[in-house]
């Protein structure tokens, strides 16, 4: 993955009780038409919840080549998700 990015995803992702979110695992189609699942092993909240706006989700996975930490956006309003950037 490129550093800056802006990719649609699909997410699996859990609700406490209390409405807190964590994503679990994200797929993303890339421009070769392949599926590509990154599992996520840690989340951290990024940033400051908003009622309408953007959630922003730290994410790292522990792949089996390498540590990926990126940033995962959830769209309030339309619940879409996006991979945003890529930040390790």
């Amino acid at each position: 993955m490129e550093n800056n990015l802006n990719i649609p995803c699909q997410v699996c992702a859990v609700t406490s009780t209390k409405g807190e979110i964590t994503p679990l695992w994200c797929r993303y189609q890339t421009e070769q038409g392949e599926l590509i699942k990154v599992q996520i092993d840690e989340v951290k909240i990024a940033g400051a919840a908003s009622g309408t706006g953007n959630r922003f989700f730290e994410c790292t996975s522990y792949g089996e080549e390498q540590k990926q930490v990126f940033l995962l956006a959830m769209d309030m309003p339309s619940l879409k998700w996006r991979i945003m950037r890529r930040l390790v």
